[in-house]
């Protein structure tokens, strides 16, 4: 998921929201989910052992809801809380409104975050 680097690497992407689809309620994923559209709801992933699922939020994207999953990486805006087990990454031009808790938190220039964070080994 992270090269050596701390650099951001996918290996692919399973499921899809797309750019002009918008989603009220709860959505449940495993592998990696990109969201590029707009989801009103909660973002949970299924926990399976050896799986670490991974949540990408596009640069139009705009999630209002909870988000529960290992690795959050997000360029677009959340307003809610995170929860990402392992890490969460916040990309410019990436908007967070609400709180967090990580084990690793990554902020690029140029991003947004208003809330509190909580740094927690899992």
């Amino acid at each position: 998921m992270f090269n050596k680097k701390n650099k951001i690497v996918i290996d692919s992407i399973s499921s899809v929201l797309g750019e002009s689809t918008r989603l009220n309620g709860k959505l449940i994923f495993s592998g990696t989910m990109r969201i590029d559209g707009s989801l009103e709801g909660e973002v949970v992933s299924e926990k399976k052992e050896g799986l670490n699922n991974t949540l990408i939020i596009g640069e139009k994207a705009r999630v209002s809801g909870d988000i529960h999953a290992d690795t959050v990486i997000n360029s677009g805006r959340i307003i809610g809380n995170v929860f990402a087990h392992s890490r969460l990454a916040i990309q410019d031009p990436g908007q967070v409104i609400g709180d967090v808790e990580t084990a690793e938190l990554t902020v690029e220039e140029g991003v947004i975050f208003n809330g509190r964070c909580n740094m927690v080994r899992i």
